[in-house]
């Protein structure tokens, strides 16, 4: 933006040599002069230009400065120009009183002083231009304020679009995932029937094909079940309530034999809270926590799992520690991203969506999940849900 250099000065008096003196004695300011010859010629003037001062001489034919001020005063447009009086009459009582009530700011005897007229219109000049820098700054604002609301409008359209779709989509996958699932589970019983009722007249590498096909149809029905999941934590609105921790998570330990002695050893340490959240979603990141606490140990290795809690600002942390491989630090803030895999599926099958699945749930509780691991020595998860 181009600073303002330049405000208007008027100037008025019936005598040329007087305007002409006024001038000579200013110019060194700099600012722009228009002259005036009379009080109907200065009233023109002002409802035509700005000025940032008036320079006006009260003894005037026709017309007076007093008069003149007055006139100018009672217009809005110029209502709050500063007016300095300049006069070759000895001022009195009854002049001064005339004059500020017109709205003098101020009175100059002739022959005025050029160094004191100087700095009393510089400071006219500064207020001017400063003036003149809030307006154009303001107008700035407004402009730009104007361009921000048309970039909202389109942003906001652009969002809802998006939106729409997004909502298409979701609806479009999870129907495709639905409808997926019947066909996979057909083809892992056919195949589950063929080897009991018909191995013996197979020989090893056709049994060996069915158990493939039984299997790949069973991974790719937790793939999708995994995709519904996620998807499902995705739409629509989760309701939130107490829900009893502890509880849960004895029910989640009874319903999977993998989780019970001799296959694992899941302990709890204390008491377990009640949080605010919301039971289904929370089932799925308890399931996903203990299960991957399980899954990956070294082989030969009983899993040993210990569980706790501990309140901080307001909002429960769920801890849950194992014995496990653990997880190199350039992978810890990959595990939670959806379809990651860190280890080959030869070594350990799975999906790669439970921890999205986890941190899916956790945020649509209001919540965060995280981790805290390394390689060889076994890893901290934790889950912090609003306290109930």
């Amino acid at each position: 933006m181009k600073t303002p250099s330049r405000v208007n000065i008027l100037l008025v008096d019936d005598e040329e040599s007087n305007l002409l003196a006024l001038e000579a004695i200013l110019e060194d300011l700099g600012q722009n002069f228009v002259r005036a010859h009379s009080g109907t010629e200065a009233l023109r003037q002002v409802l035509n230009n700005d000025f940032a001062v008036i320079l006006l001489d009260v003894q005037m034919a026709g017309m007076n400065g007093i008069e003149t001020a007055a006139a100018i005063r009672s217009r809005e447009r110029s209502s709050k120009i500063p007016i300095i009086f300049l006069t070759g009459v000895v001022k009195s009582d009854d002049m001064m009183f005339q004059g500020y009530s017109a709205g003098a700011v101020d009175y100059l005897m002739k022959p005025i002083r050029p160094d004191v007229l100087r700095a009393k219109v510089e400071v006219f000049v500064e207020l001017g231009l400063a003036r003149l820098r809030l307006q154009e700054e303001a107008e700035q604002i407004s402009q730009l304020n104007a361009e921000l609301e048309r970039k909202n409008a389109d942003l906001e359209e652009k969002t809802a679009e998006l939106q729409e779709t997004v909502s298409e989509l979701e609806s479009y996958s999870y129907s495709i995932s639905h409808d997926m699932r019947a066909p996979l589970r057909a083809m892992e019983g056919y195949a589950s029937i063929l080897l009991d009722e018909a191995s013996q007249g197979l020989d090893p590498e056709h049994q060996s094909y069915l158990r493939k096909i039984a299997g790949g149809a069973r991974r790719l029905d937790n793939l999708i079940q995994d995709i519904l999941s996620y998807s499902q934590l995705s739409r629509g609105e989760l309701k939130l309530m107490p829900v009893d921790v502890d509880r849960l998570v004895n029910d989640i330990v009874e319903q999977y034999p993998g989780m019970q002695p001799p296959e694992a050893d899941i302990r709890i340490e204390g008491k377990l809270p009640t949080i605010l959240g919301n039971e289904a979603s929370l089932t799925q990141c308890l399931a996903n926590l203990l299960g991957n606490a399980i899954k990956f140990v070294k082989p030969g290795t009983t899993p040993r799992i210990r569980i706790r809690a501990e309140r901080k600002n307001g909002h429960e942390v769920l801890w849950f520690q194992d014995n496990g491989i653990g997880i190199a630090p350039q992978d810890i803030d990959r595990i939670f991203g959806i379809f990651v895999k860190i280890h080959s599926p030869e070594t350990y099958m799975g999906t790669g969506i439970g921890l999205s699945i986890v941190r899916k749930a956790a945020e649509r509780m209001g919540g965060q999940v995280g981790v805290e691991s390394e390689v060889g020595q076994g890893s901290r998860f934790w889950l912090r849900l609003p306290a109930a």
